[in-house]
């Protein structure tokens, strides 16, 4: 072992010992003085300046960026002078050296992909803007979603409130707005990344200014009871739908009990 271990030591640019000819690693990068498996697909690449995993063939190096962008993504990525010359805002760690895959947030910031999605289960934000890190489209459908809890909850006279906000998205600034414990949309966007800048009134004077919103709530209530109806009568297997209209299963009932006086 000791002699195996000499001639390597001895001719560290070479893949197989000279003594034996054993080959040291199935990859093996004379400039880096790296073996290693070919498993992950390693590569060399000349602008980085070091081996990197993933497949040469699947990565462009990006001259701005300094960095190997996935081939997949390259025409559309926001290319930026030294993004990815920073640590991740998650765990820390260097993002250009690191052999763990990056991701581009919609507002440029990068992030290791495992780091973003441990961060999306919990915070829809970037850590470092607070731009929300989900393209509009995949927020479309949550935004209403709270949208619609907003209408169906709404707040009391004596908590009621008039604030102005601020979109952490979109970077308007909106007046005389509607105060919710749920969050305060933005009319610009509908984002929900939004902060309270000032609040302008409180209690009975801001419900007063704001005015009523039976009328809202009473809508949200009549829309989701109407869709509990139909899912109702879908279970079932017919019966009335929320628009007055019968089903086929209407006619079929019918026809049975029919058939049961003729017997």
């Amino acid at each position: 072992i000791s002699q195996l271990f000499h001639a390597w030591h001895q001719t560290n640019t070479r893949n197989n010992c000279t003594n034996c000819g054993i080959q040291f690693g199935t990859y093996h990068c004379s400039t880096c003085n790296l073996w290693m498996s070919a498993d992950e697909d390693p590569y060399h690449c000349l602008k980085c300046g070091f081996c990197r995993v993933g497949g040469r063939e699947n990565f462009t190096h990006c001259d701005d960026c300094g960095m190997c962008i996935d081939a997949l993504l390259f025409d559309d990525h926001n290319c930026k002078s030294g993004k990815y010359m920073s640590n991740c805002p998650v765990c820390q760690e260097d993002l250009f050296s690191s052999r763990m895959a990056s991701h581009e947030m919609p507002c440029g910031h990068a992030i290791h992909w495992h780091c973003f999605r441990e961060l999306t289960a919990h915070d829809t934000r970037c850590p470092v803007c607070k731009k929300t890190a989900e393209p509009h489209d995949q927020m479309e459908q949550t935004w209403n979603a709270m949208a619609m809890g907003i209408r169906l909850q709404p707040v009391p006279a004596d908590m009621a409130r008039v604030v102005d906000i601020l979109c952490n998205d979109c970077e308007g600034k909106s007046v005389n707005q509607r105060w919710h414990f749920l969050g305060v949309q933005c009319r610009r966007c509908t984002s929900f990344n939004t902060i309270v800048e000032r609040t302008v009134l409180v209690g009975q004077e801001a419900a007063d200014f704001l005015g009523p919103t039976n009328d809202i709530a009473a809508q949200a209530q009549l829309a989701a009871g109407a869709a509990d109806q139909n899912v109702l009568a879908a279970l079932m297997g017919g019966g009335i739908t929320a628009a007055g209209v019968p089903t086929n299963n209407e006619d079929h009932n019918a026809d049975t009990e029919a058939l049961n006086q003729s017997v």
